[in-house]
């Protein structure tokens, strides 16, 4: 069967149980590389669409890190410190590992 890019079938819509299926929504979710001073700690899935990698900033500054900068790199999230990095990349893995 050959389909159509927006996701029918010869004009046809999917459902499943009844439901009308969005085929326009992203069926994988978002994930970046999390680097601080340039060593990978870990990867950060996005589960909702509110949701963004920022979210990891507001995580360090609840935990009391707040002399960082950071930069988006596509799908790299780079975390630079001058201060207590070994603690800050430890509370990140935990962070990262959990969620």
């Amino acid at each position: 069967m050959v389909g159509r890019t927006d996701g029918t079938f010869f004009g046809l819509v999917p459902f499943i149980n009844g439901q009308m299926i969005d085929t326009s929504s992203k069926l994988t979710h978002d994930r970046y590389e999390v680097y601080v001073n340039g060593d990978f700690v870990g990867q950060k899935t996005l589960l909702t669409t509110r949701e963004d990698v920022t979210s990891v900033n507001e995580f360090l500054h609840t935990q009391g890190y707040n002399d960082f900068i950071t930069n988006l790199d596509g799908d790299h999230y780079n975390i630079q410190t001058t201060k207590k990095e070994r603690e800050l990349k430890q509370a990140l893995q935990i962070y990262l590992h959990t969620r």
